[in-house]
């Protein structure tokens, strides 16, 4: 049914009345699958010359429900959005596509640079001041952090040359930032600013000034007026980024078309708020943000007693060349303060290189918070296995009647159960609109299959949970349930494995009773490399 319905709204963006035609195309960006979205592009492309301002910022926006709901499409997304840029448009049209790239830059790490260059490339013939100066502080912040920082002077260089005195002295800010936080181009930086000391405008002179003045003293006044005036600059962007993020949410949340329980079509996308503001946590801390979005991140799981003196939960977010376990911590102990509090990993897992952690300062009685352990992986590989861990914390007795911790306090440990990474840590479920159609667009030459023996299982349920589980992927048209006295039945799942580029997995398990009753697996995967195929088909059966 939903496919039909999207086929009728995909006709009415060729409707003459333009209302309607925009309607039709934001409904499919909010309602359609990740897997539709190069078709809806291509279609929009067309659509977006024949109608105006108004039309294309409500088109334009919904492509932020797309950046939240669907981040592994950026590249397309990006590419589109460029493209408009280049467009014809006026002020709030220019303004709606520059906030549409800076939140895919913030939420998707591996967009951050193509983003930043589409900025550059805007601002060499931009007419509206505020955007170049919002894009010019933009690149101050982020363009440092790039692995090739010095590909941006010259974008920014120019505007100093070019530009009305406003965009000037934003400029000449942004160039202190790359020469502060980028020694081995500060000597080049210096000379463009030094030239900059003789500009007609009082600002712009001043500032240049002022930054060659700081550049040109020690390390420790470069870190105070410079770097950490950008540092608290960089987490006040995340916070607001987490906050748009939530309204995006609770915007798919509420557009999301309902599906009744014994729809065979494709459900809603489900939203894990707990999951969500775990995320988002992640995204405003500074030491984590330039990590961005996780591909996927796993529910909370209890990895202590939930009456314990200190509770703590487990969260994994992983990309893909990085996992990052986070620990919640809850002080359960009454007039008992934490400081220091950091968890210890250890195991061997195959893959897996510690690259740091992020403590908990304080931790008072009653209080919740996060501590961090980082790992760098090899973006080909997908390590598994398990890990001890134990927490670690200096506790301090409070006093009752003041209030103050003890001076001196006492270093302790507590064991954590085992925690496990599995493949499904790797593998965000993906929601279609329709499976079948999805299918037969991947076709049979992107395919792998293989019929495997499982003696252990002990019937078609517990053999369609267990492959479901391991997975993680979205379940699709009610498939998870077994009939009863059936003696055959297919699982339908969809996913994206955390590769670059995201490879999109689609799943037919089908499980019968060969002719000795014995519980057997036909496995046929469409999607991805044949190496990722392989890879998965033997992983399930290992």
């Amino acid at each position: 049914y939903q496919r039909r319905v999207h086929g009728d709204l995909e006709s009415l963006i060729s409707d003459s009345n333009r209302n309607i035609a925009t309607l039709a195309i934001t409904t499919l960006l909010k309602t359609g699958s990740e897997f539709s979205i190069d078709r809806l592009m291509k279609q929009i492309n067309t659509f977006m010359s024949d109608i105006a301002d108004e039309f294309k910022i409500v088109v334009i926006d919904s492509m932020k429900l797309l950046c939240v709901k669907f981040p592994h499409k950026h590249n397309v997304l990006m590419t589109f959005l460029s493209e408009a840029l280049r467009d014809e448009g006026g002020y709030d049209f220019k303004k709606a596509i520059v906030d549409a790239m800076i939140t895919i830059i913030d939420s998707i790490p591996q967009a951050k640079e193509e983003g930043l260059l589409h900025l550059c490339e805007f601002i060499e013939d931009c007419e509206f001041t505020q955007l170049s100066q919002r894009v010019l502080h933009l690149l101050g912040q982020l363009g440092p952090t790039t692995t090739t920082p010095h590909k941006y002077i010259r974008y920014i260089y120019n505007r100093v040359i070019l530009e009305a005195p406003a965009v000037r002295a934003a400029s000449v800010s942004a160039l202190a930032k790359f020469a502060a936080l980028c020694e081995p181009l500060r000597h080049s930086i210096k000379i463009l600013l030094q030239r900059v000391t003789q500009d007609n405008d009082d600002e712009v002179r001043d500032r240049a000034v002022f930054y060659m003045s700081v550049l040109n003293s020690t390390d420790a006044e470069i870190s105070t007026f410079i770097t950490d005036v950008a540092a608290q600059s960089q987490a006040s962007r995340a916070k607001q980024t987490v906050a748009v993020d939530a309204e995006l949410l609770q915007a798919i949340h509420d557009s999301a078309p309902k599906a009744d329980s014994n729809d065979s079509t494709e459900h809603a996308p489900k939203i894990n708020f707990a999951v969500e503001k775990a995320v988002k946590e992640l995204l405003s801390n500074p030491k984590l943000h330039r990590f961005g979005r996780p591909h996927r991140t796993s529910d909370p799981e209890y990895i202590t007693d939930t009456e314990a003196e200190f509770v703590v939960t487990c969260l994994k977010h992983t990309y893909n060349a990085t996992v990052i376990f986070e620990f919640k911590v809850h002080n359960n102990m009454e007039d008992v303060l934490l400081e220091s509090v950091s968890v210890k990993m250890a195991g061997e897992v195959d893959g897996l290189v510690p690259q740091g952690s992020v403590n908990i300062k304080q931790l008072s009685a009653g209080d919740v918070a996060s501590a961090y352990v980082v790992f760098d992986k090899d973006t080909e590989s997908f390590p598994t296995g398990a890990m001890a861990s134990v927490l670690t914390f200096t506790m301090k007795e409070v006093d009752k009647d003041t209030g103050e911790p003890d001076a001196d306090g006492t270093e302790e440990e507590y064991q954590l159960e085992d925690i496990v990474l599995n493949v499904c840590d790797f593998i965000d479920p993906t929601p279609l609109a329709s499976f079948h159609q999805e299918w037969d667009e991947i076709g049979e030459f992107e395919q792998h299959a293989e019929t495997f023996s499982l003696p252990s299982m002990k019937n078609l349920q517990a053999a369609a949970d267990e492959i479901v589980s391991f997975l993680g992927m979205e379940c699709h048209n009610n498939s998870r349930v077994v009939p009863p006295k059936v003696k055959a039945h297919s699982v339908l799942l969809a996913g994206s494995l955390c590769t670059d580029p995201v490879s999109k997995l689609l799943v037919k398990a089908k499980v019968f009773y060969s002719q000795d009753n014995i519980v057997t697996l036909e496995f046929v995967i469409r999607g991805g490399d044949e190496g990722i195929r392989a890879f998965l088909a033997q992983e399930l059966v290992s």
